[in-house]
């Protein structure tokens, strides 16, 4: 029987039971040196002054919004083709979601479908302008923010970057390449497992905003701040803190991430020189606009319009090679019907699920394995 070749594996390097063991040996367990310094790693990679660790990518977008301030029924214009996490948070803050579709060639948000969400010209709104864009970098590419960034400008709207799994990238604006992080008012990053920095479960808010930072901090522990006698609760926050062992974790891998991302970038380079041999049979490569730096924490290709995603997967994974769907189309869910009943016209979002599949990107993947990965899926959409 072949190995089996996995989806993902995480790559935590030969330093990182050390770095928990010295957070153990410390006593102190919550919040502390290991986190700053973790923070610290993150926004210098991001180019911004302020880290704001938390306990998951989700608690992030949570964080990034409850920190605006928003009144309830404020609109969040949020991708059709996304992980849940990132319209729950808006149902979850009292806001109201607004659908843009998606570019079934790069899974990002399409431009046009978004200018037309942010003025309620879909048609899904009473067509007032939206408040905020939570801009998806779907598996690690950057959304288009050359575009989406002055036009939320203009609006007076806010950009939060959904950058769960794009630590690292970078767009080019005006010329010069911005990293993933800095695009936006906030950027929410996630360190689950499947990504590329992983602290087990753990998330991160970027800001160049000191006030931003500051509300943030204090949202994270309960909505306390120091005072002149002591401690002060100033109002209801969450208990969304890091472990001083995930931070310990996470500072031993944000000193490889140079070497993880230069081995995504030879997987998703080996990926990119074997699949026009499968475009005959109808099968894609993901399409990187001019200017976006991806990081590939997934690669994910096309299947042919005809071919059924479910029998694609299922068969591939009887052979040892494991691939999955990448993402959800949010209208296709019964949790968000009823948000998304005035959503019309995500064609771009049910072709992303429908043919949308991400191949094996496991740290050290061999050419000999890329082979085997490419002849079995030639092998099952023949």
């Amino acid at each position: 029987m072949k190995p089996v070749i996995p989806l993902a594996r995480p790559d935590l390097g030969p330093d990182a039971a050390a770095a928990v063991a010295d957070v153990l040996a410390s006593g102190w367990l919550v919040q502390g040196p290991a986190v700053a310094a973790f923070e610290g790693l993150v926004a210098q990679r991001c180019a911004v002054p302020h880290g704001v660790a938390c306990s998951s990518g989700t608690a992030a977008l949570h964080l990034a919004l409850e920190a605006l301030q928003l009144p309830r029924g404020s609109k969040v214009v949020v991708p059709g083709y996304t992980f849940p996490a990132t319209i729950n948070v808006v149902l979850l803050s009292g806001l109201v979601p607004v659908i843009a579709d998606v570019d079934p060639a790069t899974f990002n948000v399409d431009v046009d479908s978004a200018l037309r969400a942010f003025d309620g010209d879909d048609g899904s709104t009473d067509g007032s302008t939206a408040a905020v864009l939570l801009a998806v970098h779907q598996f690690g590419l950057p959304a288009p923010l050359e575009v989406l960034g002055p036009a939320c400008v203009e609006r007076g709207m806010v950009v939060i970057e959904d950058a769960a799994c794009a630590l690292g990238a970078s767009l080019e604006i005006e010329g010069r390449p911005r990293p993933a992080g800095s695009l936006g008012a906030m950027g929410c990053f996630s360190f689950h497992p499947r990504k590329i920095v992983t602290t087990g479960e753990g998330g991160m808010v970027t800001t160049g905003d000191a006030e931003l930072d500051e509300r943030l901090r204090r949202l994270r522990n309960h909505g306390m701040q120091a005072g002149p006698d002591g401690l002060l609760f100033v109002e209801a926050g969450f208990n969304y803190r890091l472990t001083e062992m995930q931070g310990a974790l996470g500072v031993s891998q944000m000193a490889r991430l140079d070497d993880l991302l230069a081995d995504r970038q030879r997987i998703a380079a080996g990926y990119l020189a074997r699949l026009p041999a499968l475009e005959r049979l109808g099968v894609l490569p993901p399409v990187v606009p001019a200017g976006a730096t991806p990081t590939w924490q997934t690669f994910q290709c096309r299947i042919p319009a005809t071919a059924d995603l479910d029998q694609v997967i299922g068969s591939m994974r009887a052979e040892g090679v494991e691939v999955n769907f990448g993402a959800h189309a949010l209208h296709q869910h019964p949790a968000y019907s009823e948000a998304l009943r005035a959503s019309t016209g995500l064609r771009g979002a049910t072709e992303a699920r429908a043919r949308g599949l991400a191949l094996p990107v496991p740290g050290g993947l061999t050419d000999r394995e890329m082979d085997r990965v490419i002849d079995t899926l030639a092998a099952v959409v023949r």
